[in-house]
């Protein structure tokens, strides 16, 4: 009977330390990867903010081919020349707080606080409101191929309501069309709203949500968080009967639990970053803009770096208590050996 239950303390004495490194590493990247001060940091570790340009240019671009109201000037402008209008418009810490502000809204919505995500155009229309934006228009059709005299009528008409070909004008006319640009510029700004929503809240609350599988994915891992102290349970139960065998049999554990954990922490940064990356590039589980998720995914490293500094500083006391209970254990008077607890 003694050794069967040993036998079954030995798969508890395995199972802990198998769940125990899952649970730490699980609980970390739980914590951390569904915090937007983990991507901002980051993102700051990595230079990503410059990516903010591409996602605002996307997000604008799919606002202007969706609204039927916009100006017709629009409707040529490229996502390259949004991305030129915006890197100019705005100073880098502005371009920082608007990505800030995107990361902020993206969280929010996958942690259930809110029903969508945007991004704030307010810094951008501040800018467009002013000369910066007649000069941001004028550098666009700058990089254009010149204008034939066909495009330069096309041009006029289509300021005045038509559809026009973006192309560079001649130096005399910049003059003539700057009063045209800058009233488009005004109504453009007044038509735009002050923000553009990139996850919509069309599926929340319905079985389509796509935060319902990612909700039931943190849930099991947060009740993880129970499964090794059943298995430290079920040693005590079929193995515990002195002060020395508890020592020995929660020391051991603990210290291989603790071991490995420190070990996992230091080499598996590329492992951690990988799996965060298929978990975002997933759009089953997490519902992000392609553009976005593509900056989140560059970061998964540096991220994965961030979740593993806990589990280093959780291993290393797990293994120093493990391997402080086993020297007590082996250096314990023989007299405490054997006291039943």
């Amino acid at each position: 009977m003694q050794t069967l239950g040993r036998f079954f303390a030995a798969l508890c004495a395995i199972s802990f330390i198998i769940s125990g490194v899952l649970v730490l590493l699980l609980f970390n990247i739980e914590r951390k990867a569904f915090s937007s001060e983990t991507y901002k940091q980051a993102f700051e570790n990595q230079g990503l903010y410059q990516r903010m340009p591409a996602i605002l240019g996307t997000a604008l671009t799919t606002f202007v081919t969706e609204n039927q109201n916009v100006l017709p000037f629009l409707k040529v402008v490229t996502v390259q020349d949004w991305q030129n209008i915006i890197s100019t418009a705005l100073p880098p810490e502005e371009l920082k707080a608007v990505a800030d502000n995107a990361l902020d809204s993206t969280f929010d919505y996958l942690n259930g606080k809110t029903n969508s995500a945007t991004i704030s155009l307010l810094p951008l229309k501040a800018h467009l409101a002013g000369e910066s934006g007649v000069n941001i228009v004028i550098q666009i059709l700058s990089l254009q191929p010149a204008c034939t005299p066909e495009q330069l009528t096309q041009m006029a008409l289509g300021i005045l309501g038509g559809q026009i070909t973006l192309c560079n004008p001649p130096a005399e006319a910049i003059g003539l069309m700057t009063p045209f640009i800058q009233s488009q510029l005004q109504t453009m700004i007044t038509l735009f709203p002050n923000d553009v929503t990139f996850i919509s809240d069309a599926r929340a609350g319905t079985p389509a949500d796509p935060r319902l599988k990612l909700n039931t994915l943190r849930s099991v891992i947060k009740l993880s968080l129970f499964l090794p102290f059943l298995f430290l349970f079920g040693m005590t139960i079929f193995a515990v009967r002195t002060l020395t065998s508890w020592l020995n049999w929660w020391g051991w554990p603990l210290m291989l639990t603790g071991g490995s954990s420190v070990l996992i922490a230091l080499l598996g940064s590329p492992l951690v970053g990988w799996i965060l990356r298929l978990l975002i590039q997933n759009q089953g589980i997490f519902s992000i803009p392609p553009v976005l998720a593509a900056s989140l995914a560059e970061t998964a490293s540096a991220v994965a770096q961030q979740m593993l500094a806990p589990v280093l500083v959780e291993g290393f006391i797990l293994g120093f208590v493990g391997l402080g209970m086993v020297l007590i254990a082996t250096f314990l008077p023989r007299g405490g050996r054997d006291q039943i607890i």
